[in-house]
């Protein structure tokens, strides 16, 4: 699957916002891992989707070949998935600084 700038600018918000949130949960995971669609309701509830949205866009990016559903709550990224949430996170975790080292007296 060749994924271009263009292809992801022409999603809806909604389902880049989903894939944003893969590695809000962890950023070392790995292909296999999925998240429940409450977990996914959590962290963009402050963009004001519910969460029958958040179901419904699972259910379409399955059908599109993005995701899989398992046990009718966990969204499992498949290969294209994968690639999707790669390129709407620029390749890379999110960034978090060091912890500064305690100061001993």
């Amino acid at each position: 699957m060749a994924i271009t700038a263009k292809y992801v600018d022409s999603l809806p918000e909604i389902y880049r916002d989903i894939l944003r949130a893969f590695w809000m949960f962890n950023p070392l995971r790995r292909p296999e891992y999925g998240v429940a669609f409450q977990s996914l309701y959590s962290v963009l509830n402050d963009k004001g989707y519910t969460l029958g949205q958040i179901r419904e866009a699972c259910i379409q990016m399955q059908k599109g070949g993005v995701l899989e559903i398992r046990n009718e709550i966990f969204a499992h990224p498949t290969a294209a998935g994968d690639e999707l949430i790669e390129f709407v996170n620029h390749n890379r975790p999110p960034v978090v600084p060091d912890f500064p080292p305690l100061q001993t007296v």
